[in-house]
């Protein structure tokens, strides 16, 4: 599975950055941009004051702990700081996905006295421009499209799937295919519309907009209840190994529900084996697509389902279904006050204290952060790891400080910096 990196600052990750022209002017003339000099990042952060007169900038901390800026590279190899703002995910370990306001290598008009010309005043395009970085070679390709790169799926052949920013889409969201194969000619294939979310496996086999399936041999789609009967909504997950895909949902009349597993399989046609079925004696009203979620608990290898606010462990292996008696509802929904790694569940309880539910058996305890000596400025999470991040003030040497906390409370500080650090990512 591909690793996803969080923002310190929110659950998708963003860098927001802001520049001042009288302090920091960009250069008067330079070539067009064709890379970012990304190569051997470790971290990459802002770093700034909220003071109107200090500008924040683009920073990187490199794999051998040299701190440095994070800088565009034109055409001329000469470097050009960043201005502006943009979003940056860490797709793959092939590559980066930023989106910016503006066409990277816009450059404006102005008149004989110096004043911008009228048509150049704006030209901030709606859902931004993304682009394709390679981490390696640090080349920029330019996607052509306004896209979000947070839930972006690379499927065996190196193809990307990944959702269109919703300011270009207000009557619901677009799954674009990222065909790699030849990055000189990127393709963008529009794979399904009117989606708010998603899941391919490996042979690009699509559930999205929770009724429809789109197998990788055609353009057909289905509808739920061709493999679920009495079923309209449900949501889908990809095995471990990212090859087989499986639907939920909740099946029956009124006062007689079920939850429904099933998984599907692709021959000469889709085709659906029920896995396993329970009951659901105390589910009200008419299924809805919210009402079922569904995401992967690491630790035991086992798939959580949410319905309704009730949390249930499906076991691949044994087939079986049960109800676990712990509150796990930010499981699903991680927001400012809840933070997921893959042994455990981190839940705000107040400025400086956490309580802990650990994946491997559900036990919880509390963690006080209050006895640290850290300004905890910021808490992200990186997908597949056990640890959680942060960013934060350390008293004792009046440094920016980079580190971790395990699921025992311990605090290890990796990297330290005079400069604020505001918004982070970590890129592995």
């Amino acid at each position: 599975m591909k690793l996803k990196y969080l923002l310190a600052a929110c659950t998708a990750f963003f860098l927001v950055s802001c520049s001042n022209d009288d302090e920091l002017p960009q250069p008067p003339q330079h070539g067009d941009i064709v890379g970012l000099n990304i190569k051997d990042a470790k971290y990459i952060y802002t770093s700034g004051t909220n003071t109107r007169s200090s500008s924040t900038q683009y920073r990187q901390i490199k794999k051998d702990g040299r701190d440095m800026e994070l800088s565009w590279i034109d055409n001329k190899g000469d470097t050009i700081r960043i201005s502006g703002s943009f979003s940056i995910w860490d797709i793959n370990k092939k590559y980066l996905m930023i989106n910016t306001g503006k066409p990277i290598n816009y450059k404006p008009s102005y008149s004989e006295d110096g004043n911008l010309l009228p048509d150049n005043v704006d030209v901030t395009v709606l859902g931004g421009c993304s682009y394709l970085i390679d981490k390696a070679t640090e080349a920029i390709y330019d996607l052509g499209a306004g896209l979000n790169g947070e839930n972006a799926v690379t499927d065996n052949k190196g193809n990307i799937y990944v959702m269109a920013n919703m300011e270009n889409n207000m009557d619901g969201g677009r799954l674009y295919k990222i065909h790699t194969q030849d990055i000189s000619n990127l393709k963008l294939e529009l794979y399904a519309d009117n989606s708010l979310s998603f899941v391919v496996n490996n042979k690009g086999t699509c559930f999205y907009g929770y009724r429809y399936i789109r197998p990788s041999y055609g353009t057909q789609q289905f509808i739920i209840s061709s493999f679920i009967p009495q079923t309209e909504y449900g949501n889908a997950f990809v095995s471990h190994d990212n090859e087989d895909l499986y639907l939920t949902a909740v099946s029956g009349e009124y006062n007689s529900y079920k939850l429904v597993i099933s998984k599907l399989n692709e021959k000469q046609e889709l085709q659906s084996q029920i896995m396993v079925e329970t009951e659901l004696l105390d589910y009200w009203g008419i299924p809805q697509p919210n009402d079922i979620q569904v995401k992967w608990n690491e630790r035991r290898a086992t798939m959580l389902i949410n319905v309704y606010g009730r949390t249930y462990e499906y076991i691949l292996a044994t087939r079986t279904l049960t109800e676990i008696p712990v509150n796990l509802n930010g499981f699903f929904n991680t927001d400012y006050s809840t933070y997921l790694t893959a042994n455990a569940l981190y839940a705000r309880k107040s400025v400086d204290k956490l309580d802990i539910i650990a994946l491997e058996n559900y036990s919880i305890k509390e963690l006080d952060l209050s006895s640290k000596g850290i300004d905890f400025r910021s808490i992200y999470t990186m997908e597949g790891s056990d640890l959680l991040y942060f960013a934060g003030f350390q008293y004792s040497t009046s440094q920016s400080v980079i580190g971790t906390i395990d699921i025992d409370g311990n605090v290890e500080i990796t990297e330290s910096t005079p400069n604020p650090i505001t918004n982070i990512v970590q890129i592995n």
